[in-house]
């Protein structure tokens, strides 16, 4: 298991990448151990073990079948995946959410010789949209609930709105899939354990908890480590190791970063109001994605709103501004190398033209 561990983390492109660039600032600046946040990076590593187990005991798929069960046509199918993707990355994550429905989506459409690239392209738009909604969607999220002590209420009244743009934004983009009639094809049966259901709901329940302060995060993940090693040992093996180390380097990039004057200087003009913070958060998002942008710009702001809006849009928009983004290209290139090129023009061009439209909507209403 250490050895699977340590190989992920070493082939890790990501990770290398993030290394490179903490290791190059380093020469200007000290890096500062108190720059991390370890409790995002509890939580989130709290998250990764449960999602493992949401995989193991085959909700997913679960799920998957009976979405098939019920289409008739290629625009249903298209919309129950696409919903799914929306609705299970406020729970699972977006990346988890691009993870596993990118790669069932390809098996389902190769065996029902179905469209590929717009229905993947919008099964990840919803997986960042979806994910804004809730604290705990994304790692932006919970790092800004944990940085700015929002409480419930607090968040679910600002992104109420990301939520009802995003399923308008979902329907309308839907309304353009193909809409074809949809062969019967056999599947397995897949049956899930009631027990392990409510075990994996309320572990979601005490890491929420946990991110609102109202739960020991230390306890929460003893208990989430303890139950799985009792019930899926191998979960433990399944964490995105190298993301969370990745994240450990951010923290330590943002810190360097927001320590040099000229950065400082260049940061401090744009975050002057509310919309300029709005719109730099999206503009940075778009060159060093979304959570690092949540990250360095939390610590010359205090408005989280503006900060909130700005990263969850700015997930919009090219491949880097979402890790998720660059997750679901992935699994395109591995899965369907002959249209990742078809897939990276159609993202890009729906992708920029629905940020500018939310961008511009939720100023108009501010």
């Amino acid at each position: 298991m250490i050895r699977t561990i340590f190989k992920n983390i070493i082939s890790d492109t990501v990770l290398k990448i993030v290394v490179a660039i903490f290791l190059l600032l380093l020469i200007f600046k000290p890096m500062n151990i108190k720059d991390i946040d370890l409790d995002t990076i509890m939580i989130l590593f709290n998250l990764m073990l449960i999602i493992s187990l949401v995989k193991r005991a085959k909700i997913l798929a679960y799920i998957s079948n009976s979405i098939i069960n019920h289409v008739q046509t290629t625009r249903q199918i298209t919309a129950y995946i696409t919903s799914t993707s929306f609705v299970l990355s406020m729970f699972v994550t977006n990346d988890v959410s691009i993870i596993t429905l990118v790669p069932l989506y390809i098996l389902i459409a190769k065996q029902l010789n179905l469209s590929i690239v717009y229905p993947t392209v919008l099964i990840t738009i919803a997986a960042n949209l979806g994910s804004a909604f809730t604290p705990i969607g994304n790692p932006q999220n919970v790092f800004l609930v944990e940085f700015y002590h929002v409480s419930i209420q607090s968040f679910l009244a600002n992104s109420l709105i990301l939520l009802v743009m995003g399923m308008l934004s979902m329907t309308v983009l839907i309304f353009f899939s193909e809409n074809k009639p949809l062969q019967e094809t056999p599947i397995k049966d897949v049956r899930i354990n009631k027990i392990h259901l409510l075990m994996i709901a309320g572990l979601f329940v005490l890491v929420l908890l946990a991110q609102f302060s109202l739960f020991s995060i230390w306890i929460d993940t003893l208990i989430t480590l303890v139950v799985v090693e009792m019930f899926s040992p191998k979960s433990i093996a399944d964490v995105d190791y190298s993301l969370l180390l990745s994240f450990v380097f951010f923290f330590l990039i943002v810190g360097m970063l927001s320590r040099i004057d000229l950065v400082v200087s260049l940061i401090h003009q744009f975050t002057q109001d509310g919309i300029h913070t709005y719109l730099t958060s999206i503009i940075t998002s778009q060159f060093i994605s979304n959570v690092p942008s949540a990250v360095l710009l939390s610590k010359f702001s205090a408005d989280f709103t503006s900060i909130y809006y700005g990263v969850s849009i700015g997930g919009l928009g090219t491949l880097v501004a979402s890790l998720a983004n660059l997750l679901a290209y992935k699994q395109i290139s591995l899965n369907v190398p002959q249209f990742s090129g078809k897939f990276l023009k159609e993202f890009t061009f729906i992708n920029i033209i629905l940020l500018l439209v939310l961008s511009l909507l939720k100023i108009i209403l501010i």
